[in-house]
């Protein structure tokens, strides 16, 4: 019995000495500018989570806790003036200025106003600050289960409890009572990065003193643990997401449920996913494998620029974040859902543009939320597929692919053999073979570099499909153009035979094939690559490949037979108009991709979006599509014009008579 009094006795003693060095240690001012910017960081997510528990509609509810808020906040004015006039690292923003805005956050505590209006200039301070001073709060390496459940039995359980409750043998004695960590109002507020800071920093006018002798490392394995306590009863699900370290350091679990329930996961396996992101998940960094883990993470730090005014590198963040998160991504989203995918692709045109039109900090903040949503549908439906597909499905899949991707260049190739053949200069039609052959062999040495096409994702990616649709474009309006300015088969024919020479029709008549073929087997080996990583079976991909390939073979051999049974004059027009389409689509899909890598600015317009044809709801898009329509109908209509003056007007009245 003595021993238990001494024990407690000099447990007592230490926990006072602990809170005088916490006095002591708060009271210094002369840490680095770096720890201060986090304090202050900490301060203002305390003040961000816990201000509605002190005011609700203009009055206050808790005396205490208000009084705590203004005391925190008198604090974190002197830390903001004090980093204000702190040299910025070069890694930070030496235009950042925080007092004003802690100030701001103050003035609203005093005015007693919304927790909504407190919590989103407190979390706007708080990202000023940490910015400041290029400060990025996420753990540097995955912290350690086993450390994290050591130092809670070290250090928390006699004021928290040994189940995180806050019943601890040193409770009763305390004002305020310690947190419990499994209480849905308390842990829903939580993130490990707030714990970590709690741990760091502690918290004035309590018993939570600051550790400082922890390491970052020790201080996320704790954290991580304390968040991971509210989850111990509750089973977690197999097969979870694969979100990355730093989100999962950095959300609530009232978070990760919006964001959960926003994928379409059902209201009674939340809890279950919700267990596996904080009992498993973050041992694992399953987002380390996942772009779209790394998309999450550029989005997140896009939205921390946008609150403090830094919309050119919101934007800059925003293109890594589609090019290297979602673009890799793209192919296995489409195939298992392209409503999906267009989404997607639509919710990221309406955040660049956002961004280029000055919405308010609401507005696109909403947007992200709407964007990461989206995301966390995509890949639920991504790891679905990844459990495996049936023979049959791989097949359609496969088929699918093919079709998809070639029919464009297929109807291409199919016209200018046919309208070779009409001119009667076969002899040319080498050149179209050539084209689609040499572009075939390409994207089969593609394939065989597969393995290197991390290399040329992304940025690189999209400019090659935007360049190689654009130079298509060139070519095709050359060629298609000359067939609607001259408008009857005759002339066509003389153009042909008399003035396109072999070098000139080697540049067209290739060049259109070759770069129309490639960039749809390009696309073809993305799609291919997705495909086959989703544990599908190889023998029914390629079974599928083939019927595909088939139906292409036969759509060529039967427009080019039509040619044979149509009348001359109409399967040149015919022909005429489908080569310019190609290239009014073409011309779309480029602009389109030279948008995603920010070479071409984006203007959404609210109109409807059919990729496949080219046909994309942007400013910049249309333009370009509605100029080539322009010149289309100009050269039908000069074509016409020139027809009509080449008819022999008849004689008049009085020489018929002489």
């Amino acid at each position: 019995m003595l021993r238990t009094f001494l024990r407690r006795g000099w447990a007592t003693l230490l926990g006072a000495l602990l809170l005088l060095v916490s006095v002591h240690t708060r009271a210094d001012q002369g840490d680095p500018p770096e720890v201060e910017a986090q304090r202050l960081g900490h301060l203002m997510n305390y003040v961000a989570a816990d201000y509605g528990g002190a005011v609700k509609d203009g009055a206050v509810t808790s005396q205490a806790e208000y009084d705590e808020q203004k005391s925190l906040l008198k604090e974190a004015v002197s830390i903001a003036e004090r980093l204000d006039n702190a040299p910025k690292p070069a890694t930070g923003n030496a235009n950042a200025k925080v007092a004003d805005l802690v100030r701001a956050v103050a003035a609203a505590v005093d005015n007693k106003a919304s927790d909504t209006d407190v919590a989103a200039n407190a979390m706007k301070a708080r990202s000023v600050a940490l910015a400041a001073f290029g400060i990025i709060e996420a753990p540097k390496e995955m912290p350690n289960p086993l450390r994290g459940k050591n130092l809670f039995h070290e250090l928390c359980v006699d004021c928290h409890g040994p189940a995180g409750q806050g019943d601890g043998p040193k409770a009763k004695g305390l004002d305020p009572k310690p947190a419990n960590y499994t209480a849905d109002d308390m842990a829903d507020r939580l993130s490990p990065t707030r714990v970590a800071a709690t741990i760091r920093f502690g918290v004035t006018g309590t018993a939570m003193v600051p550790f400082n002798q922890l390491s970052d490392e020790d201080r996320y394995s704790l954290a991580f643990y304390v968040l991971s306590l509210r989850h111990q009863n509750t089973e977690p699900a197999p097969n979870g997401p694969a979100y990355g370290l730093s989100y999962l350091a950095t959300h609530t679990d009232a978070d990760i449920a919006r964001d959960l329930a926003g994928a379409g996961v059902p209201k009674e396996r939340v809890a279950a996913v919700l267990s596996d992101l904080r009992r498993r998940a973050p041992y694992e960094d399953r987002g380390a494998g996942s772009s779209l883990a790394i998309a999450r993470g550029k989005i997140e730090r896009a939205r921390s620029a946008i609150a403090i005014g830094d919309r050119a590198s919101a934007r800059a963040l925003l293109i890594d974040a589609y090019l290297e998160g979602i673009e890799p991504a793209e192919p296995g989203i489409r195939a298992a859902d392209s409503a999906l995918a267009a989404n997607i692709e639509e919710r990221y045109g309406a955040l660049r543009s956002g961004l280029e039109a000055s919405k308010s900090d609401a507005e696109l903040s909403a947007d992200l939320d709407g964007f990461v949503r989206e995301l966390a549908r995509a890949e639920a439906i991504v790891a679905d597929r990844s459990k495996g597909r049936s023979f049959s499905a791989t097949a359609i899949s496969s088929a699918g692919i093919v079709l998809r991707e070639g029919v464009e260049a297929a109807l291409l190739i199919a016209a200018l053999l046919g309208l070779a053949k009409q001119a009667g200069v076969e002899e040319k039609r080498r050149f179209i073979h050539a084209g689609w052959i040499a572009a075939v062999l390409l994207g089969l040495l593609t394939w065989l570099l597969s393995a290197k096409l991390v290399a040329i994702s992304g940025a690189r990616r999209e400019m090659i499909e935007g360049v190689t649709a654009l130079a298509a474009t060139a070519v095709l309006f050359y060629v298609s153009y000359s067939l609607l300015a001259k408008r009857e088969v005759a002339r066509w024919m003389k153009f042909l035979k008399e003035q396109v020479t072999p070098t000139r029709a080697a540049l067209s008549l290739f060049g259109v094939s070759f770069l129309a073929a490639y960039r749809e087997a390009f696309e073809t080996v993305l799609f291919y690559q997705a495909l086959l990583a989703s544990n599908a079976p190889a023998g029914a991909a390629l079974v599928g490949a083939a019927a595909g390939a088939l139906v292409l073979l036969v759509l060529v051999f039967a427009y080019s037979r039509a040619g044979r049974f149509a009348p001359p004059q109409v399967f040149f027009r015919v022909s005429s108009y489908l080569l310019y389409a190609l290239a009014v689509v073409f011309a779309g899909q480029g602009v389109a991709a030279l948008q995603t890598v920010g070479v071409v600015p984006m203007h959404p317009l609210g109109a409807f979006r059919v990729a496949s044809l080219g046909i994309h709801p942007t400013v910049e898009t249309w333009i370009i599509q509605l100029a080539l329509i322009g010149a289309a109908v100009a050269a039908y209509v000069i074509g016409k014009k020139q027809a009509a003056a080449d008819i022999p007007k008849a004689p008049k009245a009085a020489e018929t008579a002489g």
